[in-house]
């Protein structure tokens, strides 16, 4: 299967279509996400003006991808806000190669990321070839009755990994 991967880190009004058509191809998560949409008005496509949010993006046709990753590129956070694959094109290596794209886009190969509950067994074969660390789980995160699974939370692995041994460690020279 042939097909195009681009990142895109700039708005353009040229870019209408894709932005139409990322989200037509999310609108299927918008009852894990609610809000979503209006994530994508409000927040993603404007950020894509002062930097802060990339896009990457497998197509034939830009108006229509086939998949996208959505991602959020501060100083503060690298976060793939978004790994999403057209259900006719699953299966062929899209969302292995978008998330390696993303990985170089963001520099860092471990970028946080969260997936539902309800759709990790499908991705947690593809978080695993790609060295995701599992930090924790947080209920009603974007939804209420869901459940989010956090992955490569720095903060996390500073907090298990410096933090506490720290305290306990300070906690037993006390006794």
């Amino acid at each position: 299967m042939d097909y195009i991967l681009k990142s895109i880190d700039y708005y353009s009004p040229d870019h209408k279509g894709l932005y139409n058509g990322i989200a037509q191809l999310t609108n299927s998560i918008n009852d894990t996400y609610p809000d979503l949409n209006d994530w994508l008005q409000k927040k993603f496509f404007p950020g894509l003006k002062d930097g802060s949010r990339k896009i990457v993006v497998a197509y034939n046709d830009l108006n229509n991808p086939m998949g996208i990753a959505l991602l959020k590129d501060t100083p503060e956070e690298k976060k793939i806000c978004c790994l999403f694959v057209r259900e006719d094109y699953r299966g062929l290596g899209i969302a292995n190669n978008l998330i390696k794209k993303s990985c170089a886009v963001l520099k860092t190969n471990k970028p946080l990321i969260t997936v539902a509950d309800t759709h990790l067994s499908q991705l947690q074969r593809l978080l695993d070839k790609n060295h995701f660390t599992f930090s924790y789980k947080k209920k009603g995160a974007y939804k209420e009755s869901n459940t989010e699974n956090y992955f490569n939370n720095e903060a996390t692995d500073i907090l298990k990994n410096k933090i506490l041994p720290a305290l306990l460690t300070y906690k037993e020279n006390k006794r």
